[in-house]
């Protein structure tokens, strides 16, 4: 028993350093510098190294391709200016904290900020995706939809819209996608489309 455990725990650790090494590789490309370059500077500030961890870290972890490329990507805004630390450390965390069914939620969403009109439950349609819309459109998530969207709410990817009362029925809070949201389906290799828009927060009531 102890020889296959030992087999598994090695080979895991292959494949892990392997994943790490691609998402370095990527940054680097985009750089256009040798991985040599990118270390040096990385080791060279605390903040720098911190991101390097974090996107080694993330990599590792992931058996997603698209998520590897977009840690090497966010590597390398970061290292490129100081400027850009706090950003990318904050996409890192992001990222990493992701997997595909986010991304698909999150796709759904900057497609079409509101859902279809067969969706609405009231004539006034919705101010944005709740949770009953993004199950009627994905039914497979259902049993783990409160999840995904916990988290991509947690990390600033969604934002809720406020509550949406009709005729005394309780209030539901609707999601619509952020600047952040938008910029990690980027990183993902999923350019907005031309129906993607960042909702307008409330307005005021007139007096």
């Amino acid at each position: 028993m102890l020889k296959y455990l030992q087999q598994v725990w090695t080979q895991a650790g292959e494949r892990r350093g392997d994943r790490a090494a691609r998402s370095l590789k990527h940054a680097a490309d985009l750089m256009d510098v040798g991985l040599d370059i990118l270390v040096e500077r990385a080791v060279g500030y605390d903040a720098r190294l911190e991101l390097l961890a974090q996107v080694l870290e993330a990599a590792a972890r992931t058996s997603m391709e698209d998520k590897i490329q977009a840690l090497g990507q966010i590597l390398a805004d970061g290292l490129r200016s100081d400027s850009h630390l706090d950003e990318a450390r904050l996409l890192a965390s992001m990222v990493n904290d992701l997997e595909a069914p986010h991304v698909v939620v999150l796709k759904l969403i900057a497609k079409q900020p509101v859902p279809p009109e067969s969706m609405w439950s009231n004539p006034g349609g919705p101010r944005g995706w709740e949770r009953t819309h993004v199950a009627l459109a994905l039914p497979d998530y259902d049993s783990f939809l409160d999840g995904v969207l916990a988290a991509l709410v947690r990390h600033g990817a969604l934002r809720t819209l406020g509550d949406g009362t009709w005729d005394g029925m309780a209030n539901i809070d609707a999601h619509g996608i952020t600047t952040l949201g938008i910029r990690c389906l980027q990183l993902f290799g999923h350019e907005p489309t031309e129906g993607s828009s960042v909702p307008d927060g409330p307005t005021e009531p007139e007096n």
